[in-house]
């Protein structure tokens, strides 16, 4: 049987990267840290679903950053997957995600983000509230939707809330964020290239802006 070191061996690209989320959560750790073997499993789903480098490493300060005892890549990954989702390239859906959802989860997560929106200034949000009702309406008469067009509307909704609520934000969380996210910039412009790392970085903003207002995500279910 091949364990993790020997795949990752075989593979320098998937080796880089998995070294590079080693040394990450080494810093964060304060110590050695090797992946177990579920979670190089994760890392290398990762690598193969596309995910840049930069999300990871990105996705894994967001995660330490509320929970500075983390002992796993597992614990970071609802933070890493969240970043993915909203890249400009998205990595193929099988690293990311294995169950459809039911319409009634899809219903049920619209329905909540509509209800979060309605709470906050209409005229930031206008134009993703209206696409979200849009959708809700298309749901709700579809007996078997296209799923693949569904998760587009759905990935859709979720960019434009993302842009809205950092314009949303008031401005000194928005300059709190900004600071964060630059920071998050410094600790690996070394390892990563500086494309991937600068559009990481604008996603951890949004979805800092995001969570700050407490908008859900609609398109990981």
């Amino acid at each position: 049987m091949t364990g993790p070191g020997e795949s990752a061996a075989s593979d320098p690209e998937l080796l880089a990267y998995v070294e590079a989320i080693e040394a990450s959560l080494r810093a964060r750790r304060g110590r050695d840290h090797a992946l177990s073997p579920r979670d190089f499993a994760l890392a290398k789903s990762w690598h193969e679903a596309g995910v840049s480098l930069a999300t990871v490493l990105v996705g894994i300060d967001h995660a330490f950053a509320s929970e500075p005892n983390a002992s796993s890549l597992a614990f970071c990954r609802r933070r890493v997957e969240e970043l993915a989702v909203g890249a400009e390239r998205r990595p193929s859906r099988s690293g990311l995600e294995v169950e459809r959802p039911s319409l009634a989860d899809v219903q049920e997560i619209l329905a909540a983000l509509r209800e979060r929106l309605l709470e906050l200034p209409r005229r930031s949000f206008a134009l993703p509230l209206q696409k979200l009702r849009e959708l809700e309406d298309l749901v709700a008469v579809a007996a078997k939707p296209n799923w693949d067009y569904l998760r587009g509307k759905l990935r859709e909704i979720d960019d434009e809330v993302s842009g809205a609520a950092l314009e949303a934000l008031p401005a000194e969380t928005a300059a709190a964020v900004k600071a964060e996210s630059e920071r998050a910039a410094e600790r690996h412009r070394s390892r990563v290239d500086a494309a991937s790392l600068e559009d990481a970085v604008l996603r951890l903003r949004r979805q800092r802006a995001r969570e700050f207002l407490r908008l859900p995500r609609v398109s990981l279910v």
